[in-house]
């Protein structure tokens, strides 16, 4: 119950707030304010767990589209086999109900009402409920754990979700936003206080370091918002906004709409590309939100959005004259789906031959068949410490295995998995040398790794290699049969043994150290 009432956030103050809960009519300055419409608890838990499953299985119309757009335009090898793979894997998802992505995510819902909406209650005291009931209808993953800092235990329903309530002077406005947002996008996200005399080009400098430093973690191609004004504490929440607005909608504020073009300019000029391996579309779209400030101050927020940029925005009073939580479907995008692939690729049995793995190089694009060990954050901890007790001795017959860094969802569409697909590698890279070092022959995540992996790889002869984030059902095709070894209490954290079949991945660090993110 604590961890819920955590995650509900209200925006307003207090005596605002209070006002706008008065049952209507409600007198003010002598005048009787009628209310046009209630937003009730049950409207928007309804509209939440109507959006959940849509969105976990099905992209937004415009971002699909727009990946097909890119797909067609794509010229780089490399980008262009991420593109098919993200096209065909929304295919996927929404023909065969599966997540998209196996980080389901956290529930963001944001509540903007007009000034003739009353809002009655804790609106928001159901969402949890939703959350905690559609996660195991829909066979979601469970991603959120108790407390940040002391008990990081999971939650096992995906809740609390995170809430809040906007005020907006616009007569009869009552939507509600819905974001999935998956761990690895946000991790890449940042809030920089920048100088005001960093000026706009400040602006633009900053977005792309983000970008070059940690756009490959956060499943590119992307969709950024950015926010620009505010306080520290605010500008963050611009940048969330902006991520709702359509990927081919200009900004009404010409000035806006011209930094966007200017930053998605910059940004797909820096050639990280699709899945972070090179190409012309790093991102699809830069969202920019802006606010007042400080006249010392210049609050600058990131918010990355992966491919798999899962949102919605419902009208609470279409829902509710048509019954149904997200209101009129949208147009699904085409179906082009091409040939996945398009180059030679490399046939790999696994446990993998140490011989046949010198003779690899950074890009290659190659299909792993055999056992792999899907392993995360939680336990790789827990696998270390094991090592350490053990006088260097890998548990569980890990020597000359790989390591898979996914956290899938449970079973569907007669699979083993709805949808498996890799986390950032990078969060591993604390374990990944002393785990070589002790025998595991490669790695599979997504993004970069730090220069220790890289050395380690060039000491033992190891690899790592780079699978396409963003499209886990895709991935999950691939899969033939799993078990779980150990660490069973950690849930999709915990180590297992699957089969693969043909499973899709690039030489992301090669055992000579080469690493494929600098020939992007």
């Amino acid at each position: 119950a604590a961890a819920r009432g955590a995650g509900r956030r209200r925006v307003g103050s207090a005596r605002s707030l209070a006002g706008r809960m008065r049952v209507p009519p409600r007198r003010a300055c002598g005048i009787i304010v009628r209310m046009e419409f209630i937003v009730t608890k049950s409207r928007v838990a309804d509209a939440v767990r109507a959006a959940i499953p849509r969105l976990a299985c099905a992209l937004p119309p415009d971002v699909e589209a727009m990946l097909v757009a890119a797909r067609d335009r794509e010229d780089h090898p490399r980008g262009r086999v991420v593109l098919d793979q993200l096209v065909e894997n929304a295919r996927i998802a929404a023909r065969e109900r599966v997540p998209v992505c196996q980080d389901t995510g956290t529930v963001w819902a944001c509540l903007e009402v007009g000034p003739d909406v009353l809002v009655r209650g804790d609106v928001f005291s159901e969402v949890d409920g939703a959350v905690a009931s559609v996660r195991a209808e829909a066979r979601l993953r469970a991603s959120v754990v108790r407390d940040a800092a002391f008990d990081r235990a999971n939650t096992a329903d995906n809740t609390p979700a995170f809430c809040e309530v906007r005020f907006v002077d616009e007569p009869g406005a009552a939507r509600l936003h819905v974001m999935l947002k998956g761990g690895g996008s946000d991790n890449a996200s940042r809030v920089v206080m920048l100088a005001p005399g960093a000026g706009m080009q400040g602006v633009v400098d900053e977005v792309v370091r983000c970008v070059r430093e940690k756009g490959a973690n956060a499943c590119p191609p992307l969709v950024i918002g950015v926010g620009v004004g505010g306080t520290f504490d605010k500008v963050a929440g611009l940048a969330k906004r902006a991520l709702m607005r359509p990927v081919g909608e200009r900004a009404t504020d010409p000035r806006a709409a011209e930094l966007e073009e200017e930053l998605l300019a910059a940004v797909n000029a820096t050639g990280v590309g699709p899945g972070g391996l090179g190409g012309r579309t790093t991102a699809l779209s830069v969202r920019v939100a802006t606010a007042p400030c400080h006249i010392a101050a210049l609050p600058l927020a990131v918010n990355m959005g992966c491919s798999a940029m899962r949102r919605a925005t419902i009208d609470l009073r279409e829902a509710a004259a048509e019954g149904d939580g997200l209101g009129r479907a949208a147009p699904s995008a085409p179906e082009r789906v091409g040939r996945i692939g398009g180059e030679e690729r490399i046939r790999l049995s696994l446990p993998l031959d140490r011989e046949r793995m010198a003779e690899l190089k950074a890009g290659d694009a190659c299909l792993l068949t055999g056992v792999l060990y899907t392993l995360r954050d939680a336990g790789h901890v827990r696998l270390v410490d094991e090592l350490a007790r053990g006088g260097g001795q890998l548990p569980y017959g890990l020597d000359g295995q790989t390591i898979f860094y996914a956290g899938p969802t449970p079973a569907a569409a007669g699979r083993p998995f709805g949808a498996i697909g890799p986390t950032t590698a990078s969060r591993m890279d604390f374990a990944a040398p002393a785990l070589y070092r002790a025998g595991v022959a490669a790695t599979v995540g997504k993004g970069r790794r730090g220069r220790e992996v890289r050395e380690a790889c060039r000491e033992t002869g190891s690899v790592y290699f780079v699978a396409c984030g963003g499209a886990a059902a895709y991935l999950a095709r691939c899969v033939a049969s799993s078990e779980t070894v150990a660490y069973d209490d950690l849930g999709t954290e915990a180590l297992r043994r699957i089969e693969v079949v043909d499973f899709p991945v690039f030489v992301g660090v090669d055992a000579r150290g080469a690493d494929v993110h600098e020939l992007a």
